[in-house]
C-alpha cells in the first residue's frame, strides 16, 4: 500500500482541535509536527498542570486529549482523571518515552483509548483515527443508553400514573356500588323482612321469600367482596389488620392455608405504601389461587424506620410467564413492579418447582412525586 493510500485511511474527515499533557516543548514540536504532517491539526495546545488543563477544558473545545505518562506534576492517570471529571467524553491517547506494559493495561483499563512510545510516532495517526472511532462508538452507546434510560423512566412514570388513575376509578365504582346497587339491595331485604309475617302461614310463599333472602345474603356479599377488592375499606383500620384479614379470607375462598405474621401489631404509613403493600399481596394471592395449584401460602410483613418489606410465597408448582395460561399473571407481575419503581421501592420474584416467592421493599418516605402519597394511615 503507498503512502498516498495510507494517509486517505488514517486522515479523519475534518482536522482536530488537540490538547496535548506534555511537560517536554521539544517533545511537543515534535509530536504537532507528525500531526501536520498527517493532515490531522487544526490547533493544540500544551498544559503540565491538573489545573492548566481543567482551565483548558473548560475555556475551549476539544476533539482528542494526547497525554504524556509521567509528568513532573502530573501523570496519564491524573489526566484521565481530570477529563472524567470535566464531565467531557474524548478520547484520550498515551503517548510517552517509556511505559511498561503493565501500566499501559492499567491506562487502558483507567479509559486511554490507546498508547504509543514516542520514538514510534508513525502510529500517531492509525492510533488518533481508531480512538476517534472509539470515542463516537462510545458517545453513541451512551446516547441510546440516556434514551432508553427515559424512556424507562417515562414508562415508569406513566404506568404509576395509570394505575393511580385506575384506583381513583374503583374508588368511585365501589362508592356507586354502595349508593345504587348497595341501596336497592338493601331496599329489597326490607322489603322482604316485611314481607315474611303476612306469608308465614302460606308453606309455600314462605319458602320462595326464605329463598329470595338466601339470594339476597349472596348478593348482598358478593357485592361487598367486589367493594372490598375495588377499594379496601378495611385500609382504614391499618395495613396489618387488612393483610391478616386478606390471608383469612383467602384460606376461607380457596381452602389453601395461608399464614400471616408481621413484626409490628399496628403502624401508621403513608397512603401510598399502605395502598402497594396491601394490591401487591392482593394480586400475589390471586396468581396463587390461578396458577400455582398451592396447598399452603404464606403473608409475611416487616417494618423497620425506614422501610416496608413484604413477602408473599406459597408451596405451588412455580410460575412460568411465557405460558399462554399465565400471560395474566404476567401483567400482573409487571404492574407490581411498577408500583414498587414509583414509590423508589424494589420488587423481586423468585419461582421454581417447589413454590413462587414475591418480595417487595418500600421505602417509608415516598418520592414526592407520587402523587397520592400525602397522608398516612
Amino acid at each position: 500500500m503507498d503512502s498516498a493510500t495510507t494517509d486517505t485511511v488514517h486522515r479523519p474527515a475534518r482536522a482536530l482541535r488537540v490538547l496535548v499533557v506534555e511537560d517536554s516543548e521539544i517533545d511537543y514540536s515534535f509530536l504537532v509536527a507528525s500531526l501536520r504532517r498527517h493532515g490531522l491539526l487544526e490547533n493544540s495546545v500544551r498544559v503540565e498542570t491538573r489545573e492548566q488543563m481543567q482551565e483548558a477544558l473548560a475555556s475551549s473545545q476539544w476533539d482528542i486529549v494526547v497525554s504524556d505518562h509521567n509528568l513532573p506534576a502530573f501523570s496519564s492517570f491524573g489526566a484521565l482523571d481530570t477529563l472524567r471529571e470535566s464531565g467531557q467524553e474524548l478520547p484520550f491517547v498515551i503517548v510517552s518515552g517509556q511505559i511498561g506494559e503493565d501500566i499501559a493495561v492499567e491506562a487502558m483499563r483507567a479509559g486511554a483509548d490507546d498508547y504509543l512510545l514516542k520514538d514510534r510516532l508513525t502510529r500517531l495517526a492509525p492510533a488518533i483515527e481508531a480512538a476517534l472511532d472509539r470515542a463516537a462508538a462510545r458517545r453513541d452507546a451512551n446516547d441510546s443508553a440516556r434514551a432508553l434510560a427515559e424512556s424507562e423512566r417515562k414508562l415508569s412514570a406513566m404506568t404509576a400514573h395509570l394505575s393511580h388513575l385506575a384506583e381513583r376509578e374503583r374508588a368511585a365504582m365501589a362508592r356507586d356500588l354502595h349508593d345504587e346497587v348497595g341501596g336497592s339491595l338493601a331496599a329489597v331485604n326490607f322489603q322482604l323482612a316485611a314481607l315474611r309475617p303476612k306469608v308465614a302461614t302460606d308453606v309455600e310463599s314462605a319458602i320462595i321469600v326464605e329463598h329470595m333472602a338466601s339470594q339476597l345474603d349472596s348478593a348482598i356479599g358478593s357485592l361487598q367482596r367486589m367493594m372490598s377488592q375495588l377499594h379496601p375499606t378495611i385500609l382504614d383500620d391499618g395495613l396489618v389488620p387488612a393483610l391478616e384479614w386478606q390471608a383469612r379470607e383467602f384460606t376461607r375462598r380457596t381452602r389453601i392455608a395461608t399464614s400471616f405474621r408481621s413484626n409490628h401489631e399496628e403502624i401508621k404509613l403513608p397512603v401510598a405504601v399502605a395502598n402497594a403493600a396491601y394490591h401487591v399481596c392482593q394480586e400475589a394471592l390471586t396468581n396463587v389461587m390461578k396458577h400455582a395449584r398451592a396447598t399452603s401460602a404464606h403473608v409475611e410483613l416487616f417494618i423497620d424506620s425506614d422501610n416496608l418489606t413484604l413477602e408473599i410465597g406459597d408451596n405451588g408448582c412455580g410460575l412460568a410467564p411465557d405460558q399462554p395460561e399465565n400471560h395474566r399473571a404476567h401483567f400482573g407481575i409487571i404492574g407490581m413492579r411498577e408500583r414498587a419503581r414509583h414509590l423508589g421501592g424494589w420488587f423481586e420474584l423468585s419461582t421454581g418447582a417447589n413454590g413462587t416467592s414475591v418480595m417487595l421493599s418500600l421505602p417509608l418516605e415516598t418520592p414526592a412525586d407520587a402523587g397520592h402519597a400525602a397522608g398516612v394511615l
